[in-house]
């Protein structure tokens, strides 16, 4: 039963933004090629980079290693666009970078657990990959729903703006009841590696919202342009980090990861539309004064 709800759950999930997204979301990198090349390569570079790193430097379990190496292969979560509205962010961007990450881990995803595979973990740890079907699995839960909810966004775009707010709404609580149901699955698994594991994921979430932040400092972007990077950056689709453990892989004990980040991320998104909006608030009084 679970096989079958969870690639339904994520393909609704993903079907959801592709409801929120036009073609002119792919193109908008030849018209903002800054913020959104900026945003791109912390979400599909330094962000696996940073991943990376933090596995070599970790001793546990094999399974938790790649786990994090998946999560942080993913893209955008199905909250960032919303989040990043409520903290002051620009919403353009942030669809963009959803759109575009989205279906660039459709190969990057499955490429880039390979070479966790080969170059970080020994062959005594080894976890079988079959990569076509990550492949081919990757494709059919993002893909393909994406490209369906943009196709129903095109030819019906009033219906889509009427039922948009609904689906995503309802999208979140699927998201929601993936993240639990893993959480009971592995309760016992994640309360025992917590404490190892726990400062790992809270070093790539906070790692690589800070590199975005910094990213966007150096590059002198705007501020709503900033708050979307490092919210973009910062939020994973751990829904599809949880498909590939189970579904594809057959190794639920490799969520644990996912799950400790989804609860990471949404305190660092918290914390971080707080203060851009306390930030946003002491600029405005400022200009005022």
């Amino acid at each position: 039963m679970i096989a079958i709800l969870l690639p339904l759950g994520l393909a609704f999930i993903m079907l959801s933004i592709g409801l929120g997204l036009r073609v002119a979301d792919f193109t908008r990198v030849f018209r903002q090629p800054l913020a959104l090349g900026a945003g791109l390569v912390n979400q599909l570079v330094l962000l696996p980079l940073v991943g990376a790193a933090l596995v070599m430097v970790y001793d546990g379990p094999a399974v938790f290693a790649l786990g994090l190496m998946a999560l942080a292969a993913c893209p955008g979560g199905i909250t960032s666009n919303l989040l990043t509205v409520l903290a002051g962010g620009n919403a353009a961007l942030s669809v963009s970078m959803t759109a575009i990450s989205s279906l660039v881990g459709i190969v990057s995803v499955p490429l880039i657990l390979g070479l966790s595979q080969g170059l970080l973990m020994g062959e005594a740890e080894a976890i079988r990959l079959p990569l076509g079907q990550i492949l081919g699995g990757v494709f059919g839960v993002t893909g393909v729903p994406i490209a369906l909810g943009m196709l129903l966004n095109h030819v019906a775009p009033r219906l889509t703006e009427r039922i948009r707010p609904a689906a995503r709404g309802l999208a979140t609580g699927v998201f929601a009841l993936i993240v639990v149901g893993a959480f009971v699955g592995q309760r016992e698994t994640m309360m025992a590696h917590a404490a190892d594991l726990g400062p790992v994921v809270l070093a790539l979430n906070l790692g690589t919202m800070a590199l975005g932040l910094l990213t966007a400092r150096l590059l002198r972007l705007s501020f709503a342009d900033t708050v979307a990077i490092a919210m973009e950056t910062g939020l994973q689709n751990a829904a599809l980090a949880i498909f590939i453990a189970t579904s594809l892989l057959g190794r639920p004990d490799m969520v644990v990861p996912a799950i400790l980040y989804a609860l990471t991320m949404n305190l660092s998104a918290a914390a971080l539309i707080a203060g851009a909006r306390a930030y946003a608030r002491r600029a405005q009084t400022r200009s005022a004064a």
